[in-house]
């Protein structure tokens, strides 16, 4: 079957087309000015399947069609943000247009075929950027292309064989001592303080707290099974266990608000990303610290193995399917804890 050609707009009919075997195929989206929705629904027809052409269509002229290999990279990125637009989270869009908008705008007029892994290794090797970054960056441009290759919007991706840096683990580094902890409880007060306390006591992702809600915590069991969470794909439900400590602050917020979310700003809305982590980096000024929500996930890790806990019983808690992300980021604790600790029972 033929590709349908790139979306294009008829006047008469005020509504968005594509071109599939000779024939006009409506995408339903009327108005110029909605442009991205027409694209959206074209790139569902790959997914969904086409449907029947209109009966009354007639054969396009071929300047609508546009050959695979004659693609532009900004093209190519333009089409995969709009389709990650309907289909992943938020942040996930954020992170990928990090990468894929000044990628288009270096390299949008070249096109697709002509990319090499080289040339792109070669851009990403920016010195303001950690080898993390890099790995970022060109796995997002890698994951763009392969999505064309499966849309079929270029016959296969130039990027094949793309070597990505070493991504650098942040266990050891993002690790907040009980110190710094410290002056971070005393200098906040409020919601954002029990939000930095509840991380602390339960080595949860911040995105799990921000979205927590009175109706989420099982009181009675001292629970929290929460059924939207990162690895929901994998078909387990994250339960984030409660220590009394941990209880008693959620019950404290419960009682402050009654219901809806139980970590709220000074407006009465749940905590994001972007505002913690403003919030974190003036902190971090004013302290003379470093330390991030994240690296209190780190820190419950980090103590949780180093005081002997199983890994198999740190990853449940910390809501990973396995212990391979404890072994790739803190391998330095997880291998050597245990032989450690025997070889101090010799001496005391």
């Amino acid at each position: 079957m033929a590709r349908p050609s790139q979306p294009w707009f008829r006047e008469s009919k005020r509504t968005w087309y594509t071109t599939l075997e000779g024939k006009k195929v409506s995408l339903k989206v009327k108005g110029r000015e909605n442009e991205k929705e027409a694209i959206k629904a074209w790139h569902r027809l790959f997914a969904n399947g086409t449907p029947e052409p209109l009966a009354e269509a007639k054969p396009e002229p071929a300047k609508h069609e546009q050959r695979a290999d004659t693609r532009t990279v900004a093209e190519i990125l333009t089409a995969f943000l709009a389709d990650a637009e309907s289909r992943v989270q938020p942040i996930t869009l954020v992170f990928y247009k990090r990468f894929c908008t000044p990628f288009s705008q270096d390299k949008g007029n070249l096109k697709a075929e002509s990319l090499t892994p080289p040339l792109v290794e070669a851009w990403a090797r920016k010195p303001t950027w950690s080898s993390s970054t890099q790995h970022d960056a060109l796995g997002t441009l890698a994951t763009a292309f392969r999505w064309a290759e499966r849309a079929r919007l270029i016959d296969r991706s130039p990027l094949n064989g793309l070597r990505l840096p070493p991504k650098e683990s942040a266990g050891a580094n993002a690790v907040v001592n009980e110190a710094d902890f410290a002056k971070l409880m005393k200098a906040t007060k409020g919601d954002f303080q029990a939000l930095l306390r509840f991380l602390w006591l339960t080595g949860c992702r911040p995105s799990e707290a921000f979205g927590l809600t009175v109706e989420s915590v099982d009181w009675e069991s001292a629970c929290i099974v929460l059924r939207k969470h990162k690895t929901a794909h994998k078909g387990k439900a994250r339960v984030i266990y409660l220590s009394a400590e941990a209880l008693a602050l959620l019950n404290a917020q419960r009682e402050k608000y009654g219901d809806w979310y139980l970590f709220r700003t000074v407006r009465g809305v749940p905590w994001t990303r972007a505002v913690v982590a403003h919030k974190m980096w003036r902190l971090n000024a004013k302290l003379g610290i470093h330390a991030t929500v994240y690296g209190l996930r780190h820190t419950f890790a980090t103590e949780a193995l180093a005081k002997g806990v199983p890994d198999a019983q740190v990853a449940a808690l910390m809501g990973h399917s396995g212990t391979a992300m404890l072994h790739k980021h803190y391998s330095h604790l997880t291998a050597r804890s245990q032989a450690l600790r025997e070889a101090l029972a010799k001496v005391r």
